[in-house]
């Protein structure tokens, strides 16, 4: 239970961070100085490893599920920004277009939402998976109790537990796949980029 609150909770917090973060490294929104800043906070956020930002957290607020709710959330949410921001500056603009939180609030988040949701979706396999192994650090995810069986030469146990995190990830990419499908999420992308499009139109349908 403590693996999918986790993975749900950082999920939620990754997509916060992604949707907020897709327009820092956009000079129209935020200027040239403001996307060279965005740009320098996605990639060191990219750069460290979710388990060390995980284990810095850790000394700060100890052995819970926050410091692996944070790390998962930031990390996971950095590289979905970082995309979705890339994707934004290659987006075919209007000459009249406006500019700043205008810009992105009416063009560039709702042309951007259908990439959006299909990454939330992908990443939601990778951050369960991820939230398993957290619990290495001492939160009490599968990770935990797995290190604990190893610890004890429970390799019965260990076993189990290996078996459960397998079967949480392989059901969790299976529902993750369903839903991508269901939404049409997997051709999502083609309709956001088109030049064309009104802003209204790149909606998931």
């Amino acid at each position: 239970a403590a693996t999918l609150i986790v993975a749900q909770l950082a999920l939620v917090l990754a997509g916060a961070v992604a949707f907020a973060a897709q327009a820092l490294i956009v000079p129209r929104v935020t200027g040239r100085a403001g996307a060279a800043l965005g740009h320098l906070v996605l990639v060191i956020l990219r750069s460290f490893p979710e388990y060390m930002l995980a284990y810095l957290f850790l000394q700060v607020w100890g052995p819970s599920m926050l410091p692996a709710i944070l790390a998962l959330g930031l990390h996971n949410g950095a590289i979905m920004g970082h995309l979705l921001g890339r994707q934004a500056t290659g987006l075919a603009l209007r000459p009249d277009a406006p500019r700043g939180l205008t810009l992105w609030g009416w063009e560039l988040a709702p042309r951007l939402f259908a990439p959006f949701v299909a990454l939330c979706l992908y990443r939601w396999e990778i951050i369960i998976r991820e939230s398993a192994i957290m619990g290495i650090l001492g939160i009490a995810t599968l990770g935990f109790y797995l290190d604990d069986a190893i610890g004890e030469l429970r390799m019965d146990r260990a076993v189990v537990i290996l078996a459960a995190t397998g079967l949480v990830t392989v059901g969790i990419d299976a529902l993750s796949r369903a839903i991508r499908a269901r939404l049409g999420a997997q051709d999502l992308q083609q309709h956001a980029a088109r030049p064309g499009d009104a802003p209204g139109q790149a909606s998931i349908c």
